[in-house]
């Protein structure tokens, strides 16, 4: 299962909150790239809202923005999910594994016993029945 997948035929409704979204998405990141212009904010103001009035009024007309958005993106996001679940795995997982080896911590007593003729550990009895709705 990817961490992304892209979404080729949206919905009416999808298209609608797409509209939506451009009219807020398309000045701002008009705004970020070029701030000094004014003017071409305003055309990006402009643009989204058309963006947003033909989303809302006919959805279809959005798709092709919708398709060519998502090939851009759909890559970016592959990269940064597995980006993003490397540095998760090596900053969290394996310092913590790390400190756990070299502490010769074994919650799950996996470690080799040589002389054990089995690995069955007997499970304990519960002393009550009220044993069994504590949660700690």
């Amino acid at each position: 299962m990817p961490l992304i997948e892209a979404n080729w035929n949206p919905s009416p409704r999808q298209l609608r909150q797409f509209g939506i979204i451009c009219l807020i998405a398309i000045p701002l990141v008009a705004w970020f790239w070029f701030s000094e212009s004014t003017q071409i904010i305003v055309i990006a103001a402009i643009a989204g809202g058309v963006a947003a009035v033909a989303g809302l009024v006919y959805p279809k007309t959005l798709l092709p923005l919708f398709v060519v958005l998502m090939v851009v993106a759909t890559p970016i996001g592959m990269v940064v999910g597995e980006l993003a679940m490397m540095t998760i795995y090596f900053l969290v997982f394996l310092p913590i594994g790390l400190l756990f080896r070299l502490m010769n911590r074994d919650r799950l007593d996996r470690s080799l016993q040589r002389e054990a003729s089995s690995y069955w550990m007997p499970k304990k009895r519960p002393s009550s029945l009220s044993s069994y709705y504590r949660q700690s």
